[in-house]
This record gives C-alpha cells, structure tokens and sequence, in this order.
C-alpha cells in the first residue's frame, strides 16, 4: 500500500478530530482543541496520512529547526490509525514518512510511542516497526498504574491510611478548585526541584472547559481547608493524574489515600487503568524511589514509555 503525506493546516481540524474520535488509537489529547492551546509554543508539523481519497493516518508533531518531533506538548504520541490499519501498512507508512521528511528538509524523526494504557484498543505494532526500520531507542521512562480489573491492592499502610481517612471528615470537590491547586503544585515543584507546573491556570481552566467529561479537577477538603488533590485526564479506558499534589495537613489526614479510593468508586467500574505518571528523571536514567515506593504503595506497578529517533538520508 502507498500513502500520500502532507502537513495539516488549520483547514483540516474537523477532518483531524473526526479522524481522531474513530481512531483504533485515538485520544482525546490529540484532538486539535487541546493539541493547539499552546500553539504559540510550538511550530506545527502534524502530518495526515491518505490512501487514495481516505485518510488513514494522523500524526501529531511538530518542527523544531531540522527535527520532526513527535509532538512535544504531549506526554505521548505516534501515529493515530484507522480501524483495522495492519503492521504492513504500518511499516510502509513509516517508509513513506522518512522519504517525505527527507524531502522537506528534516535530517531527523524523534518518535514517543503511546504506552498500550492510553489505547482505546491494545495496538503496539510500531514498536515492530521501529525495531525493524534502525530507529534507536534514546530514552525510556518509568510510569506507573494499576488495573482495576487484576490489582494487588493497597499495601497495608495504605488500607490503613484508607480507612483512617474515613474518620478524617475529608470530603471531595470536583472543579472549582483550579486556583489553590495550581498554587499548591507549584509550591510543591518549586521546594523540591526548582519548578514550576507545565500549565498555567488559565490554561488548566480553557482544557476543563473545552472537555469537561475528560479533564477535570479533584480537589480534598476538610471543613473549609484545601488538602490538595489531583488533575485528572479521562479517556478510553484510564484516569491520569497529572498531577496529584498535598499539602503537609493533607498528607498528616491521609488525603492521598481517601482520593485514590474516591477515584476508583467514580471509576474503577467503568474504567480499567489508573495511571500515576512517571517516576523517573534525567530522561529516564534516575528512578525517584520514594515517588515510585509511593505509587507501589497503591498496588501500581511500572510500565516503559519510549522514545525513539532515527537519522533521515537526504
């Protein structure tokens, strides 16, 4: 099978999210609604892939000097496929990209593979392709979930900061605490590694709006105090923490443990995977093994985010 490839332009939004929400591998982040809230941050170079008159591919990225990254205002990304899209299609679109890239001007393909926890159905055979087509395998992160459907469950410590919890008269808010979480995690990133959150609390309150049965906020209280609390994405067949931040009183009340048993009673029915995020810093090279025995502690357990790159010949 051969592809025609050409670069999306803003006239192509309804076609891409069309696309997108029938897609074997479609999320919600990769919809043009969230992927263009900070296009000024980023030149985009996302890609549409036809077979004949019928698209069957997206890919999200964007350009950065001679570089096609796999978009970097997204944890994860790799072609979004058609129903049905077989891995020798995949390997010949892969061989169509390279060339095209060539063409334009790119010496270089950075790819981030989707972890199959993400997928609306399990599809890893880029990884195949990846392998077979010489791209180098540059940097893996650790993250970490739990499957509601086959979980060891809370460790002992945990269930016993569980059912303490309950008797804490802790209670849970969804949205409407945007401001002091925002303050709380930047406060949080700022003590112990000298950052500050990816988004901005305008920002945070636009992609609630723009989706607001995806994206939502979780926040813990006792009487009026904010404890802390978690920004949650919602897709497919996972809940992901964002970002999952308390304070010292919330920590001391057992807050995390109470919004990790509230989450799963709204969802752990309906949804299969609960994702924590990754554990691991310098591009992977360092496990944060307190942030890691932490997620452990709920019964989560690691799984491999890659990145790829492979030089083009021109």
């Amino acid at each position: 099978m051969s592809f025609e490839i050409r670069k999306y332009s803003s006239a192509d939004a309804p076609l891409w999210d069309a696309f997108v929400k029938s897609a074997w591998n479609g999320v919600f982040l990769f919809e043009r609604g969230f992927m263009d809230y900070h296009a000024d941050r980023f030149e985009d170079y996302s890609l549409l892939a036809f077979s004949g008159d019928k698209l069957k591919a997206v890919l999200p990225a964007n350009r950065r000097d001679e570089v096609l990254h796999s978009h970097q205002g997204l944890t994860y990304g790799g072609w979004v496929l058609a129903p049905r899209f077989g891995a020798a299609e995949l390997d010949a679109l892969f061989a169509e990209m390279e060339s095209w890239l060539a063409e334009q001007g790119f010496s270089r393909i950075c790819y981030k593979q989707k972890p199959f926890v993400f997928d609306r159905h399990f599809s890893a055979a880029d990884a195949w392709v990846l392998w077979k087509r010489d791209y180098q395998l540059w940097r893996r992160d650790l993250s970490f979930c739990f499957d509601w459907q086959n979980t060891p469950g809370f460790a002992r410590d945990k269930r016993y900061r569980l059912n303490k919890s309950a008797r804490n008269d802790l209670r849970l808010q969804v949205n409407g605490d945007e401001a002091a979480f925002l303050e709380l995690v930047n406060h949080n990133l700022q003590n112990k590694y000298d950052a500050t959150a990816v988004h901005s609390l305008p920002e945070v309150q636009l992609l609630q709006q723009r989706f607001p049965g995806q994206i939502k906020t979780f926040g813990v209280h006792r009487g009026a105090q904010f404890l802390g609390g978690a920004w949650t994405f919602i897709d497919n067949d996972f809940v992901h923490t964002q970002y999952f931040h308390f304070n010292e009183e919330g920590r001391r009340l057992c807050a995390p443990e109470f919004l990790v048993g509230q989450i799963s009673a709204l969802y752990g029915r309906d949804k299969r995977y609960f994702s924590f995020g990754t554990s691991t810093e310098a591009e992977g090279q360092r496990l944060n093994e307190g942030l890691a025995a932490f997620k452990e502690g709920f019964g989560a357990a690691g799984f491999c985010h890659d990145f790829y790159r492979k030089d083009l010949c021109r």
